[in-house]
């Protein structure tokens, strides 16, 4: 089982690159809300806009000018983007250690996260115990997930995070069809809340 943080992107479809990049800055200047991203769009269809959400790493480093503008340049495009909205969410970070179900029946999984909480209790580093029993890539980082958003894991796996403390050490399930995900989960730290940015781009092919 592996979580991959997804930037969602959606494409317009285009025909041609027609505009030049002061008529998209231009253009871009006169909308405020992501909403007018989709009028843009109609009154430009060979035009490529592009919408994009930054993650909150990434929004952090973006810098915009007074009009909420910014350009990126690269060897076969430069691309004129707008700020358009901002948005809080609430992030998480957990080391964890996944068992699955379909590998070991359920006594066994309930017998290995005895096991792994007792030697925990008894002062093993969870980053040992990780690289020890998880079935998932990230046992090679010691279980540790980086922060991730709140709607990016299955609900009882984000429920049972929201209910705990720091330092907690504490067991979730995911049990759906052939899906037998079982964890052992140490909350490292406190939850927290960062912004994401969502932005429209019209992109100007160089010549």
């Amino acid at each position: 089982m592996k979580f991959i943080y997804i930037i969602i992107i959606s494409f317009f479809s285009i025909t041609s690159f027609g505009q030049t990049q002061k008529e998209s800055k231009r253009a871009l200047k006169k909308i405020t809300f992501l909403h007018q991203l989709d009028s843009l769009k109609k009154a430009h269809p060979n035009w490529m806009i592009i919408q994009t959400t930054y993650s909150p790493d990434d929004s952090k480093t973006l810098n915009y000018d007074t009009n909420g503008l910014r350009e990126i340049k690269n060897a076969s495009q430069t691309i004129t983007e707008k700020l358009l909205q901002k948005d809080s969410i609430l992030e998480f970070r957990v080391s964890y250690i996944y068992l699955n179900g379909s590998k070991m029946p359920k006594n066994k999984i309930d017998s290995l996260r005895d096991e792994i909480k007792n030697k925990y209790t008894a002062n093993v580093p969870f980053s040992e115990l990780a690289k020890e029993y998880s079935d998932d890539p990230s046992a090679k980082n010691g279980g540790d997930l980086g922060w991730f958003p709140s709607g990016r894991m299955v609900a009882s796996f984000e429920s049972a995070i929201k209910a705990h403390k720091k330092d907690d050490l504490f067991f979730a399930e995911y049990v759906e069809g052939s899906r037998e995900w079982y964890f052992v989960i140490l909350k490292t730290h406190e939850d927290r809340k960062s912004e994401i940015i969502t932005v429209g781009q019209i992109r100007n092919k160089k010549n």
